[in-house]
């Protein structure tokens, strides 16, 4: 279901699983993250469809990540950083371990792609997510939920043009 492309009120966070954890399979995790998610939202979750889709910039033989996209109407006073915060404890409810190797296997990720139409570029958060543009995983679940003629904050593209220029990302439903 496409929303309105004034997304203002939502925060958007693509979700990502690519281990299996106590909770089960990359898909329970990422079922687990959902209803997580839905607990910190003042409306019901915009949910993407999930997809398999294959890693980027990852240490070799990293295996294929389960992604998906939710839309979430933030509570009353949240702001990106105490979301941030929440985002990640419910990472480590799920076993997340930081090694400090970039874009290694997880067992959840879960990152802050758009707040709004919030700013953001500090040392803790940047708003919109900075490599989100250049991910197949992130704008095509996005799409689901805000339209291909949405243009993401910060640019004058819309994402069908950001995805045009992506050519090398495998992406296929799970």
């Amino acid at each position: 279901m496409a929303i309105s492309p004034d997304i203002s009120e939502y925060a958007f966070v693509s979700i990502g699983a690519n281990l299996d954890s106590s909770l089960g399979t990359p898909a329970d995790t990422i079922a687990f993250a959902m209803d997580k998610l839905a607990e910190l939202s003042d409306a019901p979750l915009l949910t993407s469809s999930i997809y398999l889709t294959s890693p980027v910039d990852s240490p070799k033989g990293t295996p294929d990540f389960h992604n998906a996209m939710v839309g979430l109407i933030p509570r009353h006073n949240e702001t990106p950083h105490s979301l941030l915060r929440k985002l990640q404890g419910i990472e480590n409810s799920a076993g997340r371990t930081r090694s400090g190797i970039i874009n290694e296997a997880r067992t959840l990720d879960l990152d802050l792609v758009l707040f709004g139409k919030q700013t953001c570029d500090d040392e803790e958060l940047q708003l919109p997510h900075p490599r989100a543009l250049a991910r197949k995983f992130v704008l095509v679940p996005l799409c689901e939920l805000a339209s291909e003629d949405f243009v993401f904050p910060g640019t004058d593209e819309t994402l069908a043009d950001s995805l045009l220029k992506i050519q090398d990302q495998e992406l296929k439903p799970a």
